[in-house]
């Protein structure tokens, strides 16, 4: 008489595999979500107008968001449509700092703008910003990042390791300093 999970040959049985860990939603899904995020009228196009609001939203100035958008509208119709707002949300703005440091640079008051940024990551007002609130922003900025690129992020910006971005911590990781 064998025990319950060994074969009469004495072996255990194979291990199941379990279900591969990927990252949830998949980058086609977040593309999907910011194409209807952005897509105000519900039509099959996003506009020049819904594109900038959008990542306005996110903190981008609307020179950088207008600088963006005509890259990746290369028939210059005035529209993304969904083949070349995926263009867009495949590539993303790899370097989400620089893209910032430019609008920010370009502001008259640059602590000011650094704080309309925070304030615009910040959803909840609670003066920081959580990983879920980063993500949001990642949605927007650049659909198809890794959740092991969000963790980088807050990782690099976390300098207290509270698990959340303050403000100070933020503009630090904005500026680059160490």
């Amino acid at each position: 008489r064998s025990s319950p999970g060994i074969f009469a040959s004495g072996a255990m049985p194979p291990k199941s595999k379990g279900p591969k860990r990927t990252n949830k939603p998949s980058p086609m899904d977040r593309m999907e979500e910011l194409f209807g995020m952005m897509n105000e009228d519900g039509d099959r196009d996003i506009s020049k107008d819904e594109f900038i609001k959008g990542l306005t939203t996110a903190g981008v100035s609307e020179q950088e968001a207008e600088k963006l958008f005509n890259r990746f509208d290369p028939d210059k119709s005035g529209k993304l449509d969904k083949e070349e707002f995926f263009a867009y949300a495949a590539k993303g703005t790899s370097d989400m700092r620089n893209l910032f440091r430019k609008g920010i640079a370009e502001a008259n008051d640059k602590a000011d703008e650094i704080l309309k940024v925070f304030n615009s990551w910040d959803t909840d007002g609670d003066g920081s910003i959580s990983k879920l609130e980063l993500e949001r922003v990642l949605v927007m900025l650049n659909p198809s990042f890794t959740k092991k690129e969000l963790t980088k992020m807050i990782k690099t910006a976390d300098k207290n390791g509270d698990g959340v971005i303050d403000f100070t911590e933020f503009t630090d990781w904005i500026s680059d300093k160490k």
